[in-house]
């Protein structure tokens, strides 16, 4: 339920998903630090407007008429929220432990760290252990994270403006993780109770293809600094569009892309390219998935 000094602010975009959203809801109430929880409806028409209001009567509720995206939602939420730590959760992400994001609070321990990940099972597939510290002591970072399963400094998210509305959804966290970093912020690993990751089956798998091509070519034009910018530019072509080629969808791939190049000229005003240190450290653990903080700044002198 909503708290006068919530530890933590839940954030949850959905869209047509009341089958799932009590059990997500149920848990994230069932937590053991007090939280305010935002229901972020994206145009829903299944009845979850009905289901949270009468049903959840302490958890914020807010809807739009017209969908906007996840990262809209996540953004409009953090707005509305008062506690210091933003919990972006997905409509399809359990809380199995009440401990997880108490858990996650705890790892918030020096001031570089802009956000924690979440370590989450996709129990539809398997019971791998993903986006989850290796070891139990130090910091590890990492560059790649999922935005339904990670927790932010709400002051540093804000500041650097938070999920990029232009991408919509896919390449978003990749955006906001190469800021983070270029504040001054890392992604820290997390050592949590994972969540129960229960995928939906309906993913409109030739809409993400399409915005994969989309979003790489933009993200890479909003972020790379020159010199790198072209050469940048043109490895993303080659590479999604040879993704299409092998996933099947390869005109998808291809119009994804060109909207990405006709993007460039109604965003270009959003162009604010990292330092040449943020860019090379950000390929640096994107080849190494994880890193111990001390050997990461030892890498990479200021």
């Amino acid at each position: 339920m909503a708290q006068t000094n919530p530890a933590a602010a839940v954030i949850i975009p959905t869209h047509n998903r009341a089958d799932l959203l009590p059990t997500v809801l149920d848990a994230a109430l069932a937590q053991t630090v007090p939280l305010e929880i935002f229901v972020m409806d994206d145009a829903s028409s299944d009845g979850t407007a009905d289901l949270v209001r009468q049903r959840y009567p302490g958890v914020h509720y807010h809807r739009q008429e017209t969908s906007r995206g996840p990262t809209f939602q996540r953004n409009a939420g953090a707005a509305l929220a008062t506690a210091p730590i933003l919990v972006t959760l997905d409509d399809d992400c359990v809380l199995a432990s009440p401990r997880s994001i108490e858990q996650t609070l705890a790892l918030f321990d020096t001031d570089r760290i802009g956000a924690v990940t979440i370590p989450y099972i996709n129990v539809h597939r398997d019971r791998t252990l993903r986006h989850a510290a290796a070891n139990r002591s130090g910091v590890e970072v990492t560059f790649d994270y999922f935005g339904g399963m990670i927790a932010f400094r709400r002051d540093v998210y804000t500041r650097i403006g938070g999920y990029r509305e232009a991408l919509f959804m896919h390449v978003e966290e990749s955006d906001l993780a190469i800021r983070l970093y270029d504040a001054g912020y890392v992604v820290r690993l997390g050592r949590a109770d994972p969540i129960d990751h229960m995928e939906s089956p309906r993913r409109n798998r030739a809409r993400i293809e399409e915005l994969s091509g989309r979003n790489h070519v933009l993200y890479a034009y909003f972020n790379v600094p020159w010199p790198w910018m072209g050469i940048h530019l043109a490895a993303t072509t080659a590479n999604c569009l040879w993704h299409g080629v092998r996933s099947g969808q390869p005109l998808r791939l291809l119009r994804g892309v060109l909207r990405g190049y006709g993007g460039i000229w109604k965003y270009r005003h959003q162009r604010r390219p990292v330092s040449g240190k943020t860019y090379r450290t950000s390929k640096r653990l994107r080849r190494a998935l994880s890193m111990s903080l001390a050997d990461m700044d030892h890498a990479e002198p200021g």
